[in-house]
Formats: structure tokens, sequence, C-alpha cells
């Protein structure tokens, strides 16, 4: 893409309009608990790259990235891995993964417009991410393991699980989604959230501990057949809104939070929206 697409970007030899670079956003990050796992960081382009205008979204994906174009981003903070097979980017993996389809697609974009993308996954979860859903859902906490925030469950007023089934409709906006076909007339009292892609079968155990806590109702992010089937055998309902309306929130607030941290850096956010209806 030619200069007309890139109005907000630095020089190649100083920092952007703000003087900053991509290694000062990675650092705030970081700066949230002084450490960043292993499967975040700045994982395609420089840590130099000079940075004035960032995007902050769920995951970077063709439109995401067309956006980021579109506006003049230098930079991408997005939530998810921005390649297939998950996680192929810290861990390596098949030889041929950047030649798959949908990671030549996101990279060429990345590449030719000279955006480097970072990854914020779990120092964000824990830092807005998970409260922002239960925020979304009108939750307050009853209980959270100081050793663990996602060990949690909220205690809530008498209600059924057919008008719980309407509130996260009205909460998240969505028309309709997926739920166990449990009595929607039957009570619940305390919900557990596996947000994001804790409900999906690769994370029953996460589903377990909830269910250790006694809870009657999980409200995920996003979720599988197999997960389900894990929750209803356990005697407990499942309302799924999406992996990406669970975390949109969060990264909202992030990009704001950046904007505030770094004076000066332009800071937008972009709103992934589900790639599925029903038919």
């Amino acid at each position: 893409m030619g200069d007309e697409g890139r109005k907000g970007a630095g020089g190649a030899d100083g920092g952007g309009k703000a003087g900053y670079r991509a290694s000062d956003v990675r650092d705030y990050v970081q700066s949230l608990y002084d450490w960043l796992n292993q499967d975040e960081g700045i994982l395609y382009g420089s840590p130099d790259k000079a940075v004035s205008k960032v995007q902050v979204c769920w995951m970077a994906d063709v439109a995401a990235i067309r956006n980021a174009l579109s506006i003049g981003a230098d930079m991408i903070v997005g939530h998810e891995s921005l390649c297939y097979p998950h996680d192929v980017l810290n861990t390596g993996g098949v030889k041929d993964f950047m030649s798959w389809k949908t990671n030549h697609a996101r990279l060429r974009l990345l590449g030719g417009a000279d955006i480097t993308f970072m990854r914020a996954h779990g120092t964000l979860d824990r830092f807005c991410v998970y409260d922002d859903f239960a925020g979304m859902l009108g939750l307050e906490r009853t209980f959270r393991d100081p050793k663990d925030f996602s060990r949690t469950v909220f205690d809530v007023p008498p209600i059924t699980y057919g008008e719980m089934i309407a509130k996260v409709k009205a909460a998240t906006g969505m028309a309709r989604l997926r739920a166990t076909n449990g009595d929607r007339g039957r009570a619940v009292r305390r919900v557990g959230l596996p947000w994001g892609g804790l409900g999906l079968l690769g994370n029953c155990a996460y589903m377990q501990k909830l269910a250790a806590l006694g809870c009657d109702l999980f409200i995920a992010g996003e979720t599988c057949n197999y997960g389900f089937r894990f929750a209803v055998d356990a005697g407990i309902d499942m309302i799924e809104t999406g992996h990406e309306i669970s975390e949109n929130p969060g990264m909202r607030r992030f990009a704001e939070t950046l904007k505030s941290a770094l004076p000066g850096l332009e800071v937008a956010f972009y709103e992934n929206l589900p790639e599925w209806d029903t038919v």
C-alpha cells in the first residue's frame, strides 16, 4: 500500500509523532504485572518500529488488518494468535504453516504495510478481559481466589434459567445464541464464566474447577459439543455467547487505558464481529 494509506506512520529513524516505538507498547503491557506470558509479546515486526497509531482488537484477522491499513496504524495489539495452528509463532510447528492460505493472507497484509503485531493474551485476561465480561453481564463477584483471578463465582438474585437467557441476550445484543436444553423454569443461584475459549473441550479442567465451586450455570464465551455435554452431565446448564463477544469489552477498555498510559499515541479499537449466523 502506498503512502496514502499510511498517514499516521512515523519515520524510520525516529519514533512516531509522539516519539514511541513498538517496544514502548510492549513494555507498558509488561508493566501491568512485571512480566509477559510465554505466548505474548511482539510476534511480527520489529520492536524498534516507530509507532504513532495502534489498533487494538480481539484478533488480527484479515478484516481487522485491512481496517488497520485504512486508518494508518503502525501496530496492532491483538488478544488472540496471529497464525494457525494456535501459538505456532511461539512453539514452532509444521514447516509449511506460513503458506497456509489463512496465515499467508494475514502475513502478506502486515508485511506489505510494515505493521508490527503484538499479542497481549493472559496479561489482559487478568487485567480487564475477564472482569469486563462479568461487568457486561451485570454480575457481581461473590468469591474470587486471591491467587487465581479466574477461580471466581457469582451468586445471583432469584432468577430462572429462561430469564437468565433473556438477560444474556439483552446484555450482548444477540438476538440468538446457543444454550443447553435445560428446564427454563429452573432456579439459577450460582454462575461461573468460562470466558473466551474456556468452555471448549480442551479447557474442561477449567469448567471442572467452576463446577467444584458449586456453579449451576455457565455463561461461556465459546464452547463446543463436547463442552455442552461436559456441563450437562455435571448437572450444569450453559449459555454460549461467543469468543469475541466475551472479550471485546475488555479489549475496548484496554485501548482506552493504553491511550492514557502513553500520551500522544493514537489508539483505535476495532470490534471483531462473529463470522457465523444461524441459517
